[in-house]
């Protein structure tokens, strides 16, 4: 997954240099809607995966730290009431 994830963060540099991770989110918020409408398309979820990807990427976060924020946040979400 790392190498997806460094893959689209360089394929979003090169392709969209101009975009901010700002911009990759709204693209990400589009996907979302596409996913709610097709939610039996397994393309559409990973076009939100990729937008995310090249958003934290953009912004500066490594894979590994995705990981560790999203392993931690699930943490948070379990003791939630």
């Amino acid at each position: 997954m790392k190498e997806i994830y460094d893959e689209m963060g360089k394929f979003s540099v090169e392709v969209f240099h101009d975009a901010t991770s700002i911009d990759h989110l709204r693209k990400m918020k589009i996907e979302a809607d596409e996913t709610i409408e097709e939610p039996n398309d397994i393309f559409e979820y990973a076009d939100c995966m990729l937008a995310l990807f090249a958003a934290a990427y953009k912004s500066g976060f490594t894979y590994d730290d995705v990981l560790n924020a999203g392993k931690e946040k699930l943490e948070i979400l379990k003791i939630r009431e």
